[in-house]
């Protein structure tokens, strides 16, 4: 099989981040007097971009959007790597695959996703890093993609798009290129197969023989 251009989201799919996030979030909630939460649910609340995320732990709570965005940022930027490592296998999946290109696409900001794949050591695999502040418009838009597909100039049939959420399925599907739904991140199988992926993997070690 294999691709020239392979694309990873970042949380779920590289890295599991589910207790830092979990934790800022409840440094953010707490600040505010707020009822703390479980990591499960902030889990459900990743994907779409921090305001979304920090919109969804507030759930209408009266409480200042913008303060809340600013203290969960701080919060998280303190804590991006207490507990936050590569899943079990990646790192082999990215030496076995160094000779592509690889790139970072996260609805993240650029700032802390770059922070957090240099404190983890995994930065000299990536060509692009792409935050969702970077493109005007984030996953499932295909900006992102089609950013990455300019920088790299390889054509989309040789590229795919690799995540565990419905945004990064979505993006590539109207980017036009291949994707792989990622089972073992932050979204339930349930929730992404209607949306018909062009590859499921259940572990890191499985996108090998996709990408390789």
């Amino acid at each position: 099989m294999g691709y020239n251009l392979c694309i990873f989201d970042l949380d779920g799919t590289l890295i599991d981040t589910s207790a830092d996030i979990n934790n800022a979030a409840n440094d953010m909630l707490l600040h505010f007097g707020l009822k703390k939460i479980e990591k499960e649910q902030t889990t459900r609340y990743v994907g779409d971009g921090i305001r979304k995320f920090v919109e969804r732990c507030i759930d209408g709570q009266a409480v200042d959007i913008e303060e809340a965005i600013f203290f969960f940022e701080e919060a998280y930027f303190t804590r991006k790597v207490e507990t936050t490592r590569p899943y079990s296998g990646i790192v082999d999946v990215l030496e076995g695959i160094s000779d592509k290109y690889l790139s970072v696409l996260t609805n993240k900001s650029y700032e802390i996703s770059k922070a957090i794949i240099d404190a983890l050591g995994l930065s000299h695999y990536f060509e692009t890093i792409v935050g969702g502040d970077t493109v005007e418009k984030k996953k499932p838009f295909p900006d992102g993609i089609e950013h990455i597909l300019s920088k790299s100039g390889i054509p989309k049939q040789e590229a795919v798009m690799i995540g565990d959420g419905l945004t990064d399925i979505l993006s590539a599907k109207k980017a036009g290129i291949a994707s792989v739904y990622v089972s073992y991140g932050f979204t339930k199988t349930e929730q992404i197969v209607h949306l018909g992926p062009d590859h499921i993997v259940n572990s890191p070690h499985e996108l090998l023989p996709i990408c390789g």
